[in-house]
């Protein structure tokens, strides 16, 4: 296992969406369950944090740089980390009873992805995947998933990388400035017969994509064609995201999901931060009129 540094003392039900700010110099971080947006500062090594009345799924930066663009349960929202000013999206979408949002990301033209997943026992193939564009309307890009999750860019903003995390699979579809071209999608990498679930992702400067994987304690990294690189084994038995930040853009952040069962004995739960040989990409910001 590498060598780790735990972020914040704090232990998330449901970690999710790590974000580094250059601008800031801080990793954000949600709680879903917990209703609770955190942060770290590395400028005065303080943590911050905001409580809310709905779940927060996924955020992004934007061009403002006191704001966020967020996907609450079943609703997109800005909220400003200063004056705590929270304003929904005047276009917003009916999902269905039971599905909530999940994973998000900004690529490189400045759209908001973000994908449901359904929370039924059995879980339904009732989630989607949408894009929130420059105008602030909102298109339905896929539909027919169970688990949305793994929504990141290539650093050359040709393919969106997503997962169906039910169903164990990674895809890899076209990127293009006009979303009614967004068509094709293909398997890029298929865990059908892994223990773990591929949960949320980032890439490296290199185009690598790294997977955190549910169930499976471990960050898998992949080449460009889907082979695996490496794994980086975590203390979580639960990793549930992961992104690259830091002063240098060589620290991996890792946040995970809490264990009822283990409480105490282990990190779940907890973000960490590993120290790479590599480096990631700057989160791409939100642009939105």
């Amino acid at each position: 296992m590498n060598n780790y540094s735990i972020v914040s003392d704090d232990k998330s039900i449901l970690g999710e969406s790590p974000i580094w700010d250059e601008f800031y110099q801080r990793i954000y971080w949600v709680d879903i369950e917990s209703k609770r947006l955190h942060a770290w500062s590395f400028l005065d090594n303080k943590k911050l944090e905001w409580n809310f009345d709905h779940r927060i799924s996924a955020i992004s930066l934007t061009n403002n740089n006191d704001e966020l663009i967020c996907a609450f349960d079943n609703f997109f929202a800005f909220f400003n980390v200063n004056t705590h000013n929270i304003t929904k999206l005047k276009n917003q979408i009916n999902i269905p009873v039971n599905v909530r949002f999940n994973d998000g990301k900004t690529d490189g033209y400045g759209r908001f992805w973000c994908g449901t997943m359904s929370e039924s026992s059995p879980s339904k193939a009732d989630g989607a995947i949408y894009i929130v564009d420059e105008k602030l309307e909102i298109h339905k890009i896929f539909d027919g998933i169970y688990i949305s999750n793994s929504l990141t860019s290539s650093p050359d903003n040709k393919y969106m990388y997503y997962a169906d995390t039910f169903k164990k699979k990674i895809y890899k579809t076209n990127l293009s400035k006009d979303i009614s071209n967004i068509k094709t999608s293909e398997v890029f990498v298929d865990n059908t017969n892994l223990k773990g679930f591929p949960d949320g992702s980032t890439v490296d400067i290199n185009g690598y994509l790294w997977n955190a994987e549910w169930n499976g304690g471990q960050v898998v990294y992949y080449d460009l064609n889907g082979g695996i690189i490496n794994r980086i084994k975590t203390p979580m038995h639960r990793p549930t995201c992961c992104a690259f930040g830091g002063p240098n853009m060589n620290v991996l952040f890792i946040t995970s999901a809490l264990e009822q069962e283990t409480e105490g004995s282990n990190l779940s739960g907890q973000t960490i931060a590993i120290n790479t040989d590599t480096v990631g990409n700057y989160s791409h910001r939100f642009i939105g009129n």
